[in-house]
Parts: structure tokens; sequence; C-alpha cells
């Protein structure tokens, strides 16, 4: 009896130990990479006919990177249904993106009729070593996994990182008078800091670096500290090489290569969801490079030479042109590549294409929509731009997928009592014709190009010559807009580091940043240590992730209900006379988003919808027995017919399969058949 008793007893602790283990997840903290994993394991052990793990294989610092598949098709060879990839802080450094997945993946196994026809794949850490870094002491803001990276190329690998020199455990800046210095504080805000300005007479005090010393005496401080590579950029698309973190070639880390070939083996994938720092469903995709040209003879359009300064005949490299372009752009405006290319229209599309930006920004609409119901529409900062090597971009451009991104969370904007509501913006903007737009005027064009960021070389009447000239349109110009930096405050200070600011002192008793405080630095010598605290910028307190999640998360429902999905809508077979019919077929997409994209279409990646006829007894006159239809629209019916001999009456199955858009099949009878 007592045997029988402590065996009971010992089932009852195990039943309630795993119990606890889905008691203790909720969502008002952040998990560290082992602690996800380790729900993972706890979800699919508990839904084994519904759920299972993939381990893709270890990080460099030994970190299991998993995906939870959650679907009707676990552990089957052959699939019939589409899936949605979801991949969450592929960089490492966006703690509540991985939180979203979570959440996701248990609402999926909560609701069997989001799950009932596809399969779900869920990465909820693609970096887990650069996550684990904001569990760590001192606290610092890396997107690097573990691998030793040679930073500054001498005889020896991460000699040189950060210190937490006034033991606080956190890794803040340090500022120092100098007579070479650039940097000064904001007037009436010291604790903000900005680039002297010399044209309007600022003169530079200090010089700023990370907080640490030059551990290889160097005269350069926290140069090679450790870490890699930054997996959130190490894709294939526009990947580049000879970076400090990007890899050394796409797909280099096992945490990349081995989600690279997951998907690439499983072609029932038709959408990919990217939670991190982006978000195409608020912002559609911005425009990026252009490719079928040859970015080292480049010969610059004589409309934009004038202003450039350039040559019209004289071909240039793609650098030389970013060269010339860069004195004309505002401070802190990124000038790479993607933007110069799209800019001066260089080359056939690697752009969004312009089919696909219509979903786009239908879909963008309806979500804000949707955030308003939520109560989550308040102004907030602009998600950040995708990075060249993302997941998210090497999935539209490459796989031709619907790619999505949800970022969650950013600061909330600051108010500015004085400032009003701008009378164009770039969604006004991209809705005008060029007439509309040319017939507000020189003064209101020019306030708006202020307004924007736009340079001081940006004159009113160069935009309107190119508007009545056709080189401009209102479309394109509100693209460039979207992508300049945001204007600096009056004073100069950086949009984010004041909101930053805002927020710390309202929200969050000021523990976002750390106030300066004078130290003797060993080698610099008097100095002050201080500033924005790692991660407060990008991270919302633990008491607000729920609400956040649970407002924002079912969204992803919402787009993949509108997948494409191919079904047979109707079948007819005409006699002809003597056993000769005519058989035709109209396929349907029945969903909102195309089959496949337009990206899709151009890159040849998707297969086309497989029509077949199949049966005993009969031959094909006219058509083929297996045929294809490259494309079909949302919403849209393609018609496919054949002629073909029966001498008896038979039955024949009409088959319609795609990988990524479920398959149909119909019978069709031709004849008198019992």
């Amino acid at each position: 009896m007592r045997k029988k008793t402590g065996i009971l007893f010992c089932v009852l602790i195990f039943v309630m130990a795993t119990a606890a283990v889905s008691a203790e997840w909720t969502f008002d903290k952040y998990h560290k990479p082992k602690e996800l994993n380790t729900e993972l394991q706890t979800l699919a052990r508990q839904n084994p006919k519904i759920a299972i793990i993939h381990t893709l294989g270890k990080s460099y610092g030994g970190r299991a990177v998993m995906v939870l598949e959650i679907g009707p098709e676990v552990g089957k060879k052959e699939r019939i249904f589409p899936a949605v990839f979801v991949a969450a802080n592929m960089e490492g450094t966006v703690l509540i993106s991985s939180e979203a997945a979570m959440y996701l993946a248990e609402e999926i196994i909560k609701k069997p009729g989001v799950r009932k026809d596809k399969t779900w794949y869920v990465l909820p850490c693609g970096n887990p070593d650069a996550a684990a870094g904001y569990f760590a002491r001192p606290l610092k803001r890396d997107s690097r996994n573990a691998r030793p990276h040679n930073d500054d190329m001498d005889d020896r690998t991460d000699e040189d990182g950060v210190n937490d020199l006034d033991g606080n455990g956190i890794i803040t800046k340090m500022r120092v008078k100098d007579p070479q210095g650039q940097w000064i504080s904001i007037p009436g805000e010291p604790r903000l800091m900005k680039k002297a300005d010399r044209t309007k007479g600022e003169k530079g005090v200090y010089k700023l670096y990370t907080e640490g010393i030059d551990n290889d005496g160097d005269g350069l401080y926290n140069e090679d500290g450790p870490g890699g590579v930054n997996i959130g950029i190490n894709f294939p698309h526009l990947f580049k090489f000879f970076t400090k973190n990007g890899g050394s070639w796409a797909g280099s880390e096992t945490e990349s290569f081995f989600l690279i070939k997951f998907i690439m083996e499983h072609r029932e994938i038709g959408m990919t969801f990217t939670m991190g720092a982006t978000n195409f469903c608020l912002v559609p995709p911005k425009g990026g490079r252009k490719g079928a040209v040859d970015l080292t003879k480049l010969k610059i359009p004589k409309r934009f030479a004038g202003f450039l300064n350039a040559d019209p005949e004289k071909t240039y490299t793609i650098k030389e042109v970013i060269e010339l372009v860069k004195p004309l752009a505002p401070q802190g405006m990124e000038i790479n590549e993607s933007l110069v290319a799209g800019f001066l229209g260089l080359g056939a599309v690697v752009n969004p294409l312009p089919e696909d930006l219509k979903f786009y920004k239908d879909l963008s609409d309806k979500y804000k929509e949707f955030l308003k119901k939520a109560k989550l529409d308040g102004k907030r900062l602009d998600p950040a731009a995708a990075k060249d090597g993302s997941f998210e971009l090497w999935s539209y451009y490459h796989l031709g997928l619907p790619s999505f991104s949800m970022d969650f969370w950013t600061l909330p904007e600051v108010k500015d009592e004085e400032k009003k509501e701008p009378e164009i913006t770039p969604e006004k903007l991209e809705k005008m014709t060029s007439d509309e737009f040319i017939a507000l005027g020189e003064e209101k064009i020019q306030k708006f190009l202020k307004d924007s960021g736009a340079p001081d070389q940006f004159k009113a009447s160069q935009i309107i010559s190119a508007l009545k000239g056709g080189m401009m349109t209102t479309m394109k110009m509100a693209e460039m807009i979207r992508q300049m930096p945001k204007p600096k405050g009056k004073e100069g200070e950086d949009p984010k580091e004041k909101a930053l600011l805002a927020f710390s002192d309202k929200q969050m008793e000021g523990k976002g940043f750390v106030a300066w405080k004078a130290f003797k630095h060993p080698t610099l010598g008097n100095m002050e240590i201080g500033g924005s605290i790692p991660f407060a910028d990008n991270t919302p307190p633990e008491a607000m992730i729920h609400d956040l999640l649970k407002g924002q998360v079912p969204w992803v429902f919402e787009v993949a209900s509108k997948m494409a999905r191919i079904k047979i809508n109707k079948t007819e077979a005409n006699a002809l006379g003597a056993g000769v019919y005519r058989i035709k077929v109209w396929i349907e997409n029945t969903g909102y988003l195309p089959y496949p994209t337009a990206m899709g279409k151009r890159n040849n990646r998707i297969l086309p919808v497989l029509l077949s006829l199949e049966g005993k007894g009969f031959s094909v006159i006219e058509g083929k027995k297996r045929s294809s239809i490259k494309s079909i629209d949302g919403y849209q019916t393609q018609a496919a017919e054949w002629i073909v001999r029966a001498d008896k009456p038979i039955q024949l199955l009409i088959k319609a399969k795609t990988s990524i858009a479920w398959c149909d099949q119909k019978q069709i009878k031709l004849g008198e058949t019992k």
C-alpha cells in the first residue's frame, strides 16, 4: 500500500510541476532564451497531436534555436496545407518580439479555427546569444552573437570591450571636455547632447565615448569587444560583405544557415511574419535598391546633375555618387546605395513592386483602424526601416512571399504645444496629383520641404519643375520624404533621445536615463559618465507587455486569413460528337492576396497552380493532362480547357494543386455513367 501511495505521490508531484511551468508563464516580464525554449517544449509536450519542436541548431554561444510547429499535419511528409512562418527577435535586441511570438503560439493552440487548415512555424528568438545580453551585467545592447571577431584587425581578438567604470551595472556614455570636441549640451536640457552646428556659431565642447577604458593601449576605446555577427542582417538580400557585424557571407552562422535551409525545405510556407524593430503592417516596405544596372558606370540624369554639381556626360561609381549626395542630405540621414539608386531611378527595380504596394498600403490602412479599436493608436515614433540583409526583406525579394513585420512598441512622440498638424504629410502627398500639389504654391511647398527635414538645397521651384516635366511624381516624392530622418527639435536635439527622456521622466521614474556624474578616468582624466540606459528606447516597461500583445498580436490572424486560396469554381463538359468533349474549368483565387505576389511572379520561385486530368479510358486531343496557371490575382478567376476523347462514359478527376494556397479537386462526368 505504501509503495502505491509513493508512486501516486510522485505522479502528483510531476503533474503539479508540469502545471507550474505553464502557470508561471505570464506576459508581465521578459524571458531568457533558455526559458523561451523550455516553454516551447512544454507546449509541444502538452499538445503532442498538433505541436512539435524543430531544433535548427545551436548558436556559437551554445544556445538552441528552436521552432515550434503547430497544425494539423505535424509529423507528415506530404503536405496539402500552406504554412505561415513567424520569426522573432532576429537581432536579439527587441525583447518584446520574443514575448509576442510566445503569445501568438499560445493563441494558436487555444484557437482551433486558426490552425484547422494551415500550419504555423514559430521561432521566438532567432538570435539567442544577443538576447541573453539583456539579462547579463553590466547591461549593454549588442546585436552580435558570441562568435569571436577581430573588429580592429590587430593581433588580438575581443580584447577591448566596454567597462562598467562607475559600478552601476549599466554601460552608458562618457563625455570629456576637449578643445577638439564636436558635442555640446542642449540649451535648457543639459542631459541631452548634440553635435555643434558651426553654421549657427556653435563650438564643440565634449568628446563622447562608450563607457570603458583603452584595454589594448592603442588609443581607441571599446573598439573590439566580444561578439561577432548580427543574425538579423545575415540573410542574402543585399547582404553586405566586409562589415564588422554582418558576417563573412550570407548564412555564415548556424542560426541563419539552418533557418534558410529549413524554409527552403518547407515549400508549403506561403507567408512570413517578422517580429522585431520594423513594421510593414503599419508602414509599407520602403523602396530599396534598383538592380539591372552597372553600379560602376553610372550617368547622372541631367535633371539631377545641376544641384549635384555633376557632369551628366561623365560616368561615376555608386560610391562617387553617394559622396556627391552626402553634402545635400540632412544630418543623421543615412546615404546608401538603396537610397541613391531609388532617387536617381537607376535600372530595373528590386523595390517593392507597385502591384504589391497596393495590398501593403490597403492592409496598412486596415491595421490603423485595428489599432484604433484596440486603443493603441497613440502618436509614437516611426518604426525602424528594414536593414539590408534582413529576414523580412529576404522573404519578400528572394522567396517572393507576402512578408509582414511588426514592432509592437516605440517611444511615444513628445507633445509640442507649439507644433501644429502639418498641412501636407507624405500620406496626403501620395494621394495628390502633380497638378494639385503644384497648385499649393511655392511658399507652402517650401515649408513642407523644411518641415519634412529636406536639405536646404531642395527648393520648391526645382520640385515644381520636375513635376511639370514628368521627372518626378507625388508618389516618388512621398517615398523620398519618408526616408528622411525626422527634423531636429528647435534646439537641435535628436527626437528619439528627447522622447526617451520624456518617457523616462513620466513613465519610468527616471530609470531610462543615468544623470551625468563626475568621474576620474585613468587616461582621460576628469570626465562624466551618464546617458540613456540600454534597451530603454525599444523595450517597454514590463507592466505594458500584456496589453501591447493582446491588442496587436491578433492582427497576425487577420493577415493570415487573407492568404491566396485556390479553388475550382466551376466545371463544364460539352459533347462535340463522336465521343469528343470540350472540358472547361474555372480556377478561382478566393483569397485577398495574389497568387503569387508580383515579386514572386518576377523571381519565378513560387510554383504555378498545377492542373491535371486523372482517370481511365480517355485521351487528350487538345491541351495537356498536366498544365499550369502561373498567377491569379486575389478574388479573380481564370479558365482552362481541354478537348478529350472518351469512347465510353467515364468520370474524370480534375485537380488544382499548389503548395502554398491549398488544393482542390472535382469530378466531372463524360457521357452517361451509372
